[in-house]
């Protein structure tokens, strides 16, 4: 039976749009970030050159004389750590201040440039972080340097990128329960359809999908799919209708031309008359048995059968049709054997369509498999399931037969000169769809022949 498959847990539609939201976050939130962070960095890097600019302005004005004192007093007022000076002599000997060491390639332009491996401060081998530094010559040769640490536009950086990562904590953290709590609903909807759907497949054309007081877009699937299957029932049921009246029609004149053959065949005839009237007496009856099992196919299709269920043993099932079909076997030289184990779980069905269909299937082993060949029915007890299988060691059924052999009529090349009216496995599938099981046929493993087996789901055991 057709069972659709089951989204996995990151497969599911809300899985998907809970990472493309979370995906379109975290790249909104980086692009905010370095937007945020380049902003910041600008104003900090004006307000540091506009700083050290006004700096520069006053102590120009400053006499020579009195520029140790003014930058002495000026620290007071500086920032520990953020802004820094040093005066050096004309050779590049440090005279005072905290930048230790006079940095050749700082361009005496006199405007602020940004270094990004700074200044040399307190101490030889220590450096900032980055700086904004001007150079300054005096009139007496000396050179003044003022800077101020760049490295508080690093310290923003920093808090930005922890409010950051706050925020996808504090939007993921509920994201992720909140797709928890909301993909069950969901997914419970999605199943709930997935066994109405597996509901019509095996045959129940009057099941419908359920629909929600909610109406959202799995409810306008729902809707659609139960108008189209509305319209399918009714098609079905009509030309079901008009093929079971064809066939109730034609079995009355068919069997009237029988009985005519029929008393045909007991008069006198001598020769090719006689042969004639017996062949065509032969192929009326050949075409009742066509309508006879189209009539019974139709019949099982109808799923009002189920209501005759009952639990029963499918080990004495078997037992029944190996005594059945025995001594048919030993008279066209053939071994029947049957395998059973020593315990096999209760089914729930129609025992008289299952024996029905399990005679079916012996009856084409015996009719394929050839004198001194060996057919083997046997049940099979898994977990989830019993199977009753019936294999023989027989010509086989092609591999691009297997699919078809359970339509209506349907005759394979090899089997087009064998009696039989191919509708033997069409009844066979007919009555595994009316219990809901599943019939499979193949080539046995490393052997010749067919297997054809019947997967009947184990009873709950409440």
């Amino acid at each position: 039976m057709f069972s659709p498959p089951t989204p996995e847990r990151w497969r599911s539609s809300s899985s998907r749009l809970i990472g493309l939201y979370a995906l379109l976050f975290i790249a909104w939130g980086a692009v905010f970030t370095g937007v945020l962070y380049w902003e910041i960095s600008h104003y900090l890097g004006t307000i540091a050159q506009r700083t050290l600019m006004q700096r520069a302005h006053y102590y120009q004005k400053v006499e020579d004389a009195d520029l140790e004192g003014e930058l002495a007093s000026s620290e007071v007022y500086s920032i520990p750590e953020i802004d820094a000076y040093g005066l050096f002599k004309a050779d590049g000997q440090h005279i005072s201040g905290d930048i230790l060491k006079l940095r050749a390639s700082l361009p005496d332009d006199g405007r602020v440039h940004y270094l990004e491996r700074g200044l040399s401060v307190a101490l030889p081998n220590e450096q900032t972080r980055s700086s904004h530094a001007l150079l300054q010559h005096r009139n007496d040769g000396r050179i003044l340097i003022l800077a101020r640490d760049g490295g508080s536009i690093s310290a923003v950086g920093g808090i930005i990128e922890q409010a950051l990562l706050w925020g996808l904590s504090l939007t993921l953290v509920p994201g992720l329960i909140g797709w928890q709590l909301l993909r069950r609903r969901p997914l419970r909807r999605v199943k709930l359809l997935q066994r109405c759907t597996e509901s019509i497949v095996s045959g129940n054309l009057g099941e419908r999908l359920p629909l929600s007081a909610r109406h959202d877009e799995l409810d306008m699937l729902a809707n659609a799919v139960n108008i189209m299957l509305t319209h399918i029932e009714q098609l079905m049921h009509d030309v079901k209708g008009v093929c079971d009246s064809i066939a109730h029609d034609l079995r009355t004149p068919l069997t009237r031309l029988r009985a005519h053959l029929y008393q045909l065949q007991q008069l006198p005839f001598e020769g090719a008359h006689a042969v004639t009237v017996s062949q065509a007496l032969d192929e009326s009856e050949s075409i009742m048995a066509r309508f006879q099992g189209l009539l019974r196919i139709s019949e099982l299709e109808d799923t009002r059968r189920r209501s005759a269920f009952e639990t029963f043993r499918p080990a004495e099932l078997l037992q029944q049709v190996h005594e059945f079909f025995e001594p048919l076997a030993q008279e066209h030289g053939q071994t029947l054997t049957l395998e059973i184990p020593d315990e096999l779980s209760t089914l729930c069905g129609d025992v008289s369509l299952l024996f029905e269909a399990l005679v079916n299937l012996l009856d084409n082993a015996i009719k394929f498999t050839p004198t001194a060949g060996e057919i083997r029915l046997r049940g099979i007890l898994t977990g989830t399931a019993v199977i009753l299988e019936v294999i023989d060691n027989g010509p086989g059924i092609p591999e691009a037969d297997q699919e078809n052999v359970t339509r209506r009529l349907f005759r394979g090349d090899t089997t087009r000169q064998q009696p039989g009216h191919g509708l033997g496995l069409s009844l066979v599938a007919a009555i595994v769809r009316l219990h809901g099981y599943t019939l499979s046929i193949q080539a046995p493993p490393n052997s010749c022949g067919t297997s054809v087996s019947i997967r009947c789901p184990r009873l709950e055991m409440g």
